[in-house]
């Protein structure tokens, strides 16, 4: 079988760029029937770095053209073409897309890069909403040959790799610009991905002249990992014969074991739990996602004890965006969640949090105040919570002081604990700092990488300009301490509004016209479907 790979020039003129494209479509016109599998480069139809806005147009006048010559390839030929172009995937929106035609020129399907550089959303134009939430690594099979993808920039994500090899490919296809990486970079890349894959890497990318020392390389690659073909930065097609492109590396498990598929070897002994959280149950950076949000304070406090695994778990179950905690530290150092120092109110103790240790806390009850089928609800500390919900949501993190001692900054001991459990479960970015001055002291000063969110008080209707002197990216207003101009003023520095607290649906419209950008409630499945109705 025989896997080819076109590769053209990469123009930094647009005006130049007509004649690549031109060339792609001349290169899968001269395919004859000894080819079974041909890929192009990322960007085909539109193979240069463009001003804003000029991409898709670019595309659009080319697209016609170069489909009909990948039809007519595989038809001509009896080959499966895979084509990456500038697709119009919906009505007006398009996408970095690879399609797939079978050998009678029908569409077998089409996948959509997973992984944007910006440039590719705010230079060219293209849509990347479909990214925002899970997909499963699109499998195209065409007769009986399981296909795989990924385009640039999607090859250097370890964990997206390894859902692609869960998905047993047996051709992996690459198309690429990658226009600023060294040689032995793609060949390294490449390598580890057909060898995890345990499949065949098809790569087709663009030349960036015969004396580049980067970019170019189309390349194919056995799942042994063996570089079988190469193109440095020539133009035109490199093709390459493979024996049979189901093959499978196999090695012995372990030293003097059975011959096993190397990507089982590698998958029966994956300790996911130890890795980065990732998957469908992550969600996107506090950076990243869209506003208005709704934030279930203390958690689903209104269906299980607050601030407790379940009232957590109920909340991130829901669908909360985020979700509010508050921290004490106990007597020997453990922060745990909780929102009094005393313990009367949430469990069957007496006393402080911070006169108990953690193993003492441990011994009451926190569930059955709530009701008696919680009996038993153990606190939970800091670590706990992260552990079962890293990424899950964003956290509101409310850090306190202790009130007997008056502190005027937060110990930064204390603040350096937290801020390595965050690091430890992969949380930075998906939690910010909320509390008084004291802890904006502390935090601006040993953890100015964690978002800040500037608490109402004291002095609660001096909060923006709190907020304004610590740098801190949002304020959180308290019913019924402020007003419109706070928001506003809040608003024209770039500050982000949250309110503390809104249990009435029918104000949800109120806020968020008023310019309130998070809801933080008490009874989050009522003020959800309330947002959900606007």
């Amino acid at each position: 079988m025989k896997l080819c790979a076109i590769q053209i020039p990469f123009c930094s003129n647009c005006a130049e760029a007509g004649k690549s494209v031109e060339l792609a479509i001349s290169e899968l016109n001269n395919c004859d029937s000894s080819c079974d599998i041909i890929l192009t480069p990322e960007y085909t139809n539109a193979p240069a770095a463009f001003p804003v806005g000029e991409c898709i147009p670019f595309a659009q006048r080319y697209t016609p053209a170069l489909i009909e010559a990948a039809r007519n390839a595989a038809i001509r030929c009896d080959a499966i073409v895979a084509v990456n172009y500038v697709c119009e995937a919906e009505n007006g929106i398009f996408r970095n897309t690879t399609e797939v035609f079978d050998r009678q020129g029908n569409s077998a399907g089409r996948f959509f890069k997973q992984h944007l550089p910006r440039a590719e959303k705010n230079v060219n134009l293209l849509d990347e909403e479909y990214t925002r939430s899970f997909r499963a690594p699109e499998i195209i099979e065409v007769d009986g040959i399981r296909f795989a993808f990924l385009i640039c920039y999607d090859t250097y994500f370890s964990e997206y790799v390894s859902h692609i090899a869960h998905c047993h490919p047996d051709v992996v296809l690459v198309s690429s610009f990658q226009r600023a990486e060294r040689k032995d970079i793609l060949l390294m890349q490449n390598q580890h991905l057909a060898f995890n894959c345990n499949a065949y890497v098809l790569r087709a990318s663009v030349s960036m002249g015969e004396n580049s020392e980067t970019g170019g390389n189309s390349m194919v690659v056995s799942p042994e990992g063996v570089i079988l073909g190469e193109f440095g930065n020539n133009i035109g097609t490199l093709s390459c014969e493979v024996d049979d492109v189901k093959h499978k590396y196999m090695r012995s498990n372990s030293f003097g074991g059975k011959l096993i598929p190397n990507d089982q070897f590698i998958e029966q002994a994956r300790a996911t739990w130890a890795y980065r959280p990732c998957g469908s149950m992550t969600v996107e950076s506090d950076a990243k996602m869209p506003y208005p949000r709704i934030c279930a304070h203390r958690g689903f406090k209104t269906v299980a004890p607050e601030n407790t695994l379940a009232a957590f778990g109920a909340a991130v179950a829901m669908g909360a965006d985020e979700i509010e905690m508050d921290i004490r530290f106990t007597k020997d150092g453990v922060p745990v969640v909780a929102h009094d120092s005393a313990l009367e109110r949430v469990s069957n103790g007496t006393g402080f949090i911070e006169e108990k240790t953690f193993a003492e806390l441990r011994e009451l009850d926190f569930g059955s105040r709530f009701g008696e089928r919680f009996a038993g609800v153990k606190i939970a500390s800091f670590e706990e919570v992260l552990a079962k919900f890293a990424r899950h949501a964003i956290i509101n993190l409310h850090l306190k002081t202790d009130e007997k001692e008056g502190a005027t900054e937060f110990p930064k001991e204390k603040m350096e604990l937290i801020v390595a459990l965050l690091e430890k479960y992969d949380q930075q970015d998906h939690v910010y700092f909320m509390g008084d001055y004291t802890i904006m002291e502390s935090a601006i000063k040993y953890a100015p990488q964690i978002p800040r969110c500037m608490g109402a008080f004291p002095q609660p209707f001096e909060i923006v300009d709190r907020a304004i002197k610590y740098q801190c990216k949002k304020v959180q207003f308290f019913t019924p301490y402020y007003t419109q101009e706070m928001i506003d003023k809040a608003r024209a520095n770039n500050i982000i509004c949250n309110l503390y607290f809104c249990d009435d649906p029918s104000k949800v419209g109120d806020h968020l016209v008023a310019g309130i950008d998070t809801i933080l409630t008490n009874d989050y499945w009522s003020i959800r479907r309330a947002m959900d109705e606007l």
